[in-house]
């Protein structure tokens, strides 16, 4: 899926320059936290001949969770917009540019994600009325009545509608 985007601008820090030689080493992209959403680009440029610019393109991501959500050509880059992925993993993404002259480039990338994926656990306070009622040790449901940080729970073992 390609979309033309007419009011961006690439972000220098997220440019990669595939160089006129054939490198045998994958080059890598700066790190992206698991919950930015972010536009990497590859610029074909030291490739190209004369007036060779792109006419279509596509990035394919190697793993799950990270998506790809659009991809978009500006003479000489490629850019795919990102978003998601799995903390602490490493995706592998391949960038294919066609141009104006019958050419096709293929640069290979690595990105990795950082951030942590964090479990919210919370202690919640439950008042009751009588000594009888057992409150639940999981956390109250959206209707519970909350009031200065506590949980009311009524005598028939019911949370207290709002």
């Amino acid at each position: 899926m390609m979309k033309l985007i007419s009011q961006f601008n690439l972000n220098p820090d997220r440019i990669y320059g595939v160089s006129k030689r054939t490198n045998k080493n994958i080059a890598t992209f700066p790190s992206k936290n698991a919950s930015s959403y972010l536009d990497y680009s590859v610029d074909f440029r030291r490739r190209f001949q004369g007036n060779e610019y792109i006419t279509r393109g596509s990035v394919t991501v190697n793993g799950v969770g990270l998506v790809v959500s659009s991809v978009s050509c500006n003479a000489s880059y490629l850019t795919a917009f990102i978003e998601g992925g799995t903390a602490s993993h490493t995706y592998f993404l391949t960038f294919e540019a066609q141009t104006n002259l019958g050419g096709f480039y293929i640069q290979e990338m690595i990105l990795s994600i950082t951030g942590q994926q964090t479990e919210i656990k919370q202690d919640y306070l439950y008042l009751t009325f009588t000594e009888k009622i057992k409150p639940p040790n999981t956390r109250p449901p959206l209707n519970a009545l909350k009031i200065n940080n506590c949980y009311l729970v009524s005598d028939s073992s019911f949370f207290m509608g709002i």
